[in-house]
């Protein structure tokens, strides 16, 4: 009996196809889906000496949901990321939790698999969240909407920020001359934008580049 096929759920930077590739060269398709089951956050970080930074995680939580994408591995290419998943735990998604947003009417036969964190640790002056990384999220999430028509119908983008927990005033805009931002992230403005409408102007305002006014809350 051959060993059934085997996928990736990716809830964080992996929507994006660039961003994809660099981990999996051959896993530049990837279809939209809504997973029930799954809480997303930001409440991941990695605790390496250079990387002060709060990503994305999820955890199982009966209550909560999040899109993202799927994409199908081999067996070694599922080896590969287990050892660079390192920390975290890799659990099964009931395909009855799995919604497709590319026109299929149901998941793909085989075995799909999401990281789920271990321990959750917030956004804190120490560990940001940083405007980089929701960037390449957000511009995958628009690249869905672009390719997908139901997709864009679900209003994906969106649904994504929605479907993120624990947004923080600790949040670093660490663009390249972010006043000209699209010359090196051609999607800034649809971004911000999006930013603006799902979370509000008052969040929107607290990002900084330099958040000198966090020095307190990290003596804290």
């Amino acid at each position: 009996m051959s060993n059934p096929n085997q996928y990736i759920f990716g809830y964080g930077s992996l929507v994006e196809t660039e961003s994809r590739s660099r981990t999996s060269s051959s896993a530049l398709y990837a279809s939209p889906v809504n997973v029930g089951g799954i809480q997303r956050g930001w409440f991941d970080q990695t605790g390496g000496v250079s990387l002060s930074t709060t990503y994305l995680g999820a955890v199982p939580n009966p209550n909560a949901n999040c899109n993202g994408v799927i994409f199908q591995v081999s067996q070694q290419q599922l080896d590969e990321f287990d050892a660079r998943e390192t920390g975290y735990k890799r659990e099964r998604i009931p395909q009855s939790n799995v919604t497709m947003l590319d026109g299929s009417k149901a998941a793909p036969d085989g075995d799909i698999w999401y990281y789920a964190n271990v321990q959750k640790h917030v956004a804190s002056p120490k560990f940001p969240i940083v405007q980089s990384y929701v960037d390449i999220c957000l511009n995958g999430c628009l690249e869905i909407e672009a390719t997908y028509p139901l997709a864009k119908q679900a209003k994906f983008a969106e649904t994504f920020i929605k479907t993120c927990s624990d947004w923080s005033k600790y949040w670093v805009n660490d663009r390249i001359y972010p006043r000209r931002a699209f010359i090196y992230v051609p999607n800034a403005s649809q971004i911000d934008q999006l930013i603006v409408n799902v979370l509000g102007q008052e969040l929107f305002a607290s990002i900084q580049i330099e958040p000198a006014t966090w020095e307190n809350a990290a003596a804290e």
